[in-house]
């Protein structure tokens, strides 16, 4: 009986991932169809198209199991990158779930292990730190990354030191991607019944059923058929025009940041300061993998702009030597100027590949005589600095042949 009970479960699932399969293969024929169209008719679908949003999987009357969405894009308005994007789906998807906690993932990314989500909600669920949690960070860790890794695409220097340094205090960088955030902390703060309507449109945009969601007790109304799921999708097309986010605080003060293309970073920082904290969790299998940079020009392209990014944050008006001294702790803000500001280490770089040998082709000493009372100085110096170099090499090399003998991941 029990048998015939598991070859009966068996077939049902077998039966319900083709008409998974077919209902998929009709979603992508639609979307399709509709970017066709949006280009027959004058609109270019790349930079210049009306919001596009399909769902499948919604007649069944409950929650549908995938929803595409390419929000309005027109070249008279900025579309801030992939702040605006996060955006966007966070007002989209708090009519069709409201979920509290979100997952964020680049598109290059797959889960690789789906017990990250009770990871992650073990620590918002706890009793001492869900109160202040704002998100829980995975590494990003990738799937094509060759033996010798010559580009550090894994920046394995920077989560085993800034990162996991940082858990220590308020908690690490928010990366981008592979994490876990609580919806309430893009939005700012909780609200209040008794908030007032006009304050909230005037910072959330002029969208009723939206600022309805922002309560906790909100349910989206999608399991009464096609009727009700149609007036939320219709909602949902007014809240990914690229003309919502005028005279609100969208990208200012609410969701992901503009102020840089590094997003992410501001949006982290910004967070801190408000009081919110982050956690780093370090599983020994990768919860999920991406695609990384394999060649040179990628390599350059993309810490061009992460590291221009970084710099307008430093010289903007969140610049971490004038905004965080008094938002956030001490350690964690030089922690925020230290990557703010970590391009500039060009200059004393230069100056070590430049001084030392213009001194050599002039004669002037460098470094101290053996009889010199300096001389002691300049050789703990430099026997701390080998000593550090050799302790980082030898936990590299062990991290990348943990990382060899678990690369059938998944």
């Amino acid at each position: 009986m029990m048998k015939m009970a598991n070859c009966g479960e068996m077939n049902s699932w077998k039966k319900g991932r083709r008409l998974r399969l077919i209902e998929f293969e009709l979603f992508r024929e639609r979307v399709t169809r509709t970017t066709e169209n949006i280009g027959a008719g004058g609109d270019g679908i790349n930079g210049d198209h009306p919001p596009i949003i399909e769902v499948i999987g919604e007649e069944e009357g409950e929650m549908p199991i995938l929803v595409y969405v390419s929000r309005e894009e027109r070249p008279s308005h900025p579309h801030h990158f992939k702040a605006g994007a996060i955006n966007v789906l966070l007002r989209v998807s708090s009519m069709i779930s409201n979920s509290p906690y979100i997952l964020v993932l680049d598109c290059d990314m797959y889960c690789n292990d789906p017990s990250s989500a009770r990871q992650a909600m073990c620590c918002h669920l706890d009793a001492k730190l869900s109160p202040s949690l704002a998100l829980v960070q995975f590494p990003q860790k990738f799937h094509n990354i060759s033996s010798n890794d010559n580009y550090d695409s894994q920046i394995r220097s920077a989560i085993t030191t800034v990162w996991e340094g940082m858990d220590g205090l308020d908690g690490p960088v928010l990366s981008g991607t592979g994490f876990y955030m609580e919806r309430v902390a893009l939005y700012g703060t909780s609200i209040q019944d008794d908030t007032n309507l006009t304050e909230l449109r005037q910072t959330f945009g002029y969208s009723d059923e939206f600022i309805k969601s922002l309560s906790q007790n909100y349910k989206p109304n999608i399991s009464n058929g096609r009727d009700s799921l149609a007036a939320i999708l219709r909602e949902a097309q007014l809240l990914a025009a690229c003309q919502f986010e005028n005279q609100t605080k969208w990208g200012e003060e609410v969701g992901f940041l503009y102020h840089s293309v590094c997003e992410d970073v501001l949006t982290g920082y910004n967070l801190h300061c408000k009081g919110w904290t982050s956690v780093l969790s370090l599983p020994s299998k990768p919860q999920f993998l991406g695609s990384s940079i394999t060649n040179l020009n990628d390599f350059l392209v993309q810490n061009t702009r992460c590291i221009s990014g970084l710099v307008d944050i430093g010289i903007s008006k969140f610049c971490p030597f004038f905004y965080g001294p008094v938002k956030t702790s001490f350690l964690q803000n030089i922690c925020y100027a230290e990557l703010s500001f970590f391009s500039f280490y060009f200059l004393p770089e230069w100056c070590f590949a430049t001084i030392p040998q213009l001194c050599l082709f002039n004669g002037i000493p460098l470094y101290p005589e053996v009889s010199s009372s300096f001389f002691v100085v300049f050789v703990f110096i430099f026997l701390s600095a080998l000593s550090n170099t050799c302790g980082r090499s030898c936990r590299l090399e062990d991290e990348s042949e943990h990382g060899s003998m678990n690369k059938g991941f998944g």
